[in-house]
């Protein structure tokens, strides 16, 4: 099933999630793939429209647009899951760190990418998971973002993302494990929530 259509971007772009609604709009359980990422899209555009520069309420308004289309959780687990077997009793805890760690680098992600024009090129759904490829554009240059979904009950949630073909989820799971040749998952776990202190002390 493939769709076209394009939206006049004047304020910034997320760096790799985020489709006409008011921010206080909770995403609808009938929405198809497209629709979620098209409704986050200009929720959250409507928050940075409003909000420059962006504070602590408008962080907390994007972060209520993008935990109703985002499971960081199966994120994480993607990047994650095989890499645990050694030591099961972490897996937990490093899964979730993680989750924690990608939840708060696509707020502070903002501003990384400014677009002036956004295609929605297609949708493909199977069973229970969907992708949508979008193009973005800025300044003449083309940056594709590829957005993975999956169900979560009756609506459909962003589990994984594509940016000029660079994989996330792939992307992480490259580099933990060229980290685990060298570090614990305790090491690794440390490094992670280090990470996330620095992002929130940034403002």
């Amino acid at each position: 099933m493939a769709k076209l259509c394009s939206s006049s971007l004047g304020a910034l772009v997320l760096m790799v999630f985020w489709g006409s609604v008011a921010i206080g709009q909770a995403a609808e359980n009938t929405w198809s793939p497209m629709e979620t990422i098209r409704w986050s899209n200009d929720a959250i555009l409507a928050v940075l429209a409003e909000k420059d520069p962006l504070d602590a309420e408008g962080e907390a308004q994007i972060y209520e647009v993008m935990d109703q289309v985002t499971d960081f959780l199966r994120m994480s687990r993607a990047a994650i899951d095989d890499l645990c077997e050694a030591e099961t009793e972490k897996c937990d805890e490093w899964k979730g760190v993680f989750s924690d760690l990608l939840r708060i680098r696509s707020i502070k992600g903002l501003g990384r990418y400014r677009a002036e024009r956004f295609d929605y090129l297609s949708e493909e759904i199977d069973g229970d998971k969907a992708v949508v490829n979008c193009l973005a554009y800025y300044k003449g240059d083309e940056l594709t973002l590829d957005y993975e979904l999956e169900r979560d009950g009756d609506r459909w949630v962003i589990v994984n993302y594509i940016m000029d073909d660079v994989d996330t989820a792939r992307s992480y799971h490259r580099r933990f494990t060229r980290l685990l040749k060298k570090e614990t998952v305790e090491d690794i776990i440390q490094r992670l929530s280090k990470r996330i202190g620095e992002l929130e002390q940034e403002s």
